[in-house]
């Protein structure tokens, strides 16, 4: 639990004094008087919420497809890059669906030569009357069934590509890695809760997430509706965070969201802010 201040501007009156000595008057002339000038300057005003943290992108590593885990290959609760191998499925069994793939797509690529080379030879058949025109069309149309046959054989191919590849779970960002929640050797299945493998949370920035009441918020308008009050250029409030033992956290953050209503339960708004943590 944090705390979190928002810092703006507020007008008001503050008064600067030049105060002369008492000097003793002369016998004749006018006195010495103490002149004061009010002017006007800026002072920030502060606004303190009770604050959580939390991840700015949280991601489920989640199996694409099913088959037996072979490996965990990073340290739970350790951080993780962007790219890393985090769990390795048995690759055997795609490894040959892809080979078969492949076999059926040259099977095909066959056909379609032989299918061409026979259209080849039938349209100047057809053209000396030697053969009919429906053998014309059904040399053109084995033509066509065989392309067909080949673009199926291929897209085989691609998918078998990529279920293969998905073996490889690899992290989609740099961030904190929770725990495994499938050992090795366990059989995963693609479509159901065990698809979950863990989770990884990115650290920089982090969100900073609080509540502001509607009394608060309407006293805040009439505030600026009277000129009390003057918002930060462009709504670029600061934010700053204390933690839970009083220490305040070296960078500032900005404001990056307000939900669009008030909760009914609560009659607030909720607020987000973002805070860089370069370190982690």
């Amino acid at each position: 639990m944090s705390h979190l201040k928002l810092l703006a501007t507020l007008a008001i009156a503050s008064t600067r004094a030049a105060c002369g000595e008492e000097k003793s008057a002369p016998a004749r002339g006018p006195s010495e008087v103490t002149a004061i000038k009010v002017v006007t300057q800026e002072t920030p005003v502060t606004y303190e919420y009770t604050a959580q943290t939390e991840s700015s992108q949280l991601v489920e590593i989640r199996t694409r497809v099913s088959g037996f885990l072979d490996k965990r290959l990073y340290k739970e609760g350790a951080m993780v890059r962007s790219g890393q191998t985090l769990f390795q499925i048995d690759r055997k069994p795609f490894e040959a669906q892809l080979a078969a793939a492949k076999g059926e797509l040259s099977a095909q690529q066959a056909g379609h030569s032989v299918a061409q080379a026979t259209l080849a030879r039938v349209k100047p058949l057809v053209e000396q009357n030697a053969l009919s025109k429906k053998d014309l069309d059904d040399a053109i149309g084995r033509e066509r069934s065989a392309q067909a046959a080949v673009e199926v054989a291929r897209a085989n191919v691609m998918t078998a590509e990529l279920n293969l590849g998905y073996t490889t779970i690899k992290s989609p960002l740099n961030g904190l890695a929770s725990f495994a929640k499938i050992q090795d050797g366990s059989y995963l299945s693609a479509n159901s809760q065990d698809a979950l493998l863990t989770t990884v949370a990115a650290l920089d920035p982090m969100r900073v997430v609080f509540s502001v009441s509607e009394n608060a918020l309407l006293k805040y308008r009439d505030a600026i509706a009277q000129g009390q009050l003057k918002t930060p250029e462009n709504d670029a409030y600061v934010v700053e965070v204390v933690l839970a033992d009083g220490s305040v956290y070296p960078e500032k953050g900005r404001l990056t969201f307000a939900d669009t209503s008030y909760s009914q339960g609560t009659g607030t708004i909720l607020l987000r802010a973002e805070v860089a943590n370069a370190k982690g």
